[in-house]
């Protein structure tokens, strides 16, 4: 009996994503791709926006008709329906609105939602008339992943401890209503790498050694990941942990490639984190 990461073609369980081209290969629909094929399930995507983006950022950004954007949704999710559903970059209001409203149409659950609003150095990735769409799409989300500036401007709270975050993430969980909040730590200055999960409960943080150096698609990665595992049918908190473990891997061993930010590892190397055996909590 094969493990999820061990899934054969026949078996693995399709994943789609919504979201836009990193031409590096770095972020993106490529980083999302890469991660679904390492946890061995089936990536399916459907585009965005094209950038004008490497390692070392992002100059200009071209969205698609959100008629195009609707029409490759229901194309692929009447081919192939996905086991489970994540979004990237969606930028715009009309983009965004189309999405949400595929999510309610098509039944696209378990729903990740990466509110990717803006890039590590701060460049807009979210055009400035989306953020109230963006808010609302969040409740659709079985899990939401804002960065840690993303959650600052989502609750207009200012995090600069633990407690802050913990804040945000309740904020976010109350106001906008998704079933799971995790804010992401890869922005923070600390040695550690922590992550933090709201379940509408309780606090859980997911703690890994903070790298030396900054790295590229880090929060593509881990959302990916997550998503994977609730294809294959995972329970959020192992989900989790495993998509942690997955991404402290790659990026532990993200190479020095291009001028910028450190692309991650996002290949078969990263599958021994895929093993539950460890817990995070």
């Amino acid at each position: 009996m094969s493990t999820p990461h061990e899934s054969t073609d026949h078996d693995a369980r399709p994943v789609l994503t919504i979201a836009g081209i990193d031409p590096s290969g770095g972020a993106g629909l490529a980083a999302d791709l890469k991660t679904f094929a390492a946890h061995g399930t089936y990536g399916m995507s459907v585009l965005t926006v094209a950038t004008d983006c490497t390692t070392e950022g992002v100059t200009d950004v071209h969205a698609l008709p959100p008629a195009f954007v609707r029409r490759q949704l229901e194309r692929v999710v009447d081919d192939i329906p996905p086991a489970a559903v994540k979004t990237g970059m969606l930028f715009n209001m009309a983009i965004i609105e189309t999405v949400a409203e595929a999510a309610a149409d098509l039944d696209l659950m378990p729903l990740v939602i990466d509110p990717v609003m803006t890039t590590r150095r701060g460049e807009p990735l979210l055009s400035e008339d989306a953020e109230a769409a963006l808010r609302t799409l969040i409740g659709h989300a079985t899990v939401t992943t804002p960065s840690l500036p993303e959650a600052e401007r989502l609750v207009d709270i200012a995090i600069q401890s633990r407690a802050d975050t913990e804040a945000a993430a309740r904020a976010i969980h109350d106001r906008l209503h998704p079933a799971h909040v995790v804010i992401t730590g890869g922005h923070a200055s600390d040695e550690t790498a922590a992550d933090c999960w709201y379940n509408g409960d309780t606090i859980h943080w997911l703690e890994a050694e903070r790298q030396p150096y900054a790295v590229h698609g880090g929060g593509d990665a881990f959302s990916a990941a997550l998503t994977a595992g609730l294809a294959q049918n995972l329970k959020v908190d192992a989900a989790l942990q495993r998509a942690k473990r997955f991404v402290t891997r790659a990026i532990r061993q993200a190479p020095p490639r291009g001028a910028g930010h450190r692309p991650l590892a996002l290949n078969g190397r990263t599958h021994a984190l895929a093993s539950p055996n460890e817990s995070l909590f």
